[in-house]
């Protein structure tokens, strides 16, 4: 009886196996409508305008310091791979970026020294727009 409820067992995993199917298409994400974002803004403020009224897949934000730049960023995506970064400096001034990929976002969020690793891995690497 073991060895028969062992074999079923088996017979179902190989099945199960055979019978997934893998997709090589994007789905637009539901309930968003980021993809209709220009591809080239204007000046900064249109593009936080644009970028803080559309809704996206994942957004997050961070406040970092009160007395330091920057003292908050905000991350959106549509596609979960890059995404827009909104940073807030000492000034009263924002920065935009455009392509930021969603691992150096992770990474900044996550770091024990936000404004470090934005000085030597985001505003040196990454261009904003001006």
């Amino acid at each position: 009886m073991k060895y028969i409820a062992i074999t079923i067992f088996l017979l179902l995993i190989s099945i199960c196996m055979q019978a997934q199917v893998e997709h090589n298409f994007e789905m637009e994400p539901s309930n968003t409508n980021c993809h209709e974002l220009p591809e080239k803004f204007d000046s900064p403020t249109n593009a936080i305008n644009a970028i803080e009224k559309s809704t996206f897949r994942f957004t997050q934000s961070i406040k970092i310091s009160r007395y330091h730049s920057p003292k908050a960023a905000f991350f959106y995506s549509c596609d979960g791979k890059t995404g827009y970064m909104i940073v807030d400096l000492k000034d009263g001034s924002r920065e935009v970026y455009t392509i930021i990929p969603q691992e150096v976002w992770d990474e900044f969020a996550n770091t024990n020294d936000p404004i470090g690793y934005y000085s030597t891995h985001i505003e040196k690497n990454y261009e904003n727009l001006q």
